[in-house]
């Protein structure tokens, strides 16, 4: 079983917009959970959903979290208008269409990516992270 994290220690969380309805947004998926492997016990995962319905205990986690990492798939920016609405904003913004080409194919095409499309997104987001955070 994976370690869970104490409240105290996470410093970057990241926030994808990971409906897994289209090819980017699987492919968000696939890359936060890649990051929160990379970056181990200093990182985590909030809940998109829960900063959406203003569930307060997320809200109060996102609000200390020192780093805020959004990646969205597409120019629908859900992450980044989500979290602008929560009065957050973000440490580090990766958009997959904007900052690294990739095309959203539109809806059910979940696995319309390349599997070495998740390293490679992951390896630019490392590289911004020692670079601009």
């Amino acid at each position: 079983m994976e370690n869970h994290h104490s409240k105290g220690k996470v410093k970057i969380g990241i926030v994808a917009c990971a409906s897994n309805a289209s090819n980017t947004g699987r492919l968000a998926t696939l890359v936060s959970v890649q990051l929160l492997k990379a970056l181990g016990d200093t990182a985590g995962i909030c809940s998109l959903p829960a900063i959406a319905t203003n569930v307060p205990r997320q809200m109060n986690l996102v609000k200390s979290i020192p780093t805020i990492i959004i990646i969205d798939g597409c120019h629908n920016e859900c992450a980044k208008k989500i979290l602008e609405n929560a009065g957050t904003n973000p440490s580090l913004y990766v958009n997959l269409e904007y900052d690294l080409g990739f095309k959203k194919e539109g809806p059910f095409t979940t696995f319309g990516y390349e599997k070495d499309s998740v390293e490679k997104v992951v390896s630019y987001i490392l590289s911004k992270i020692k670079s601009e955070v």
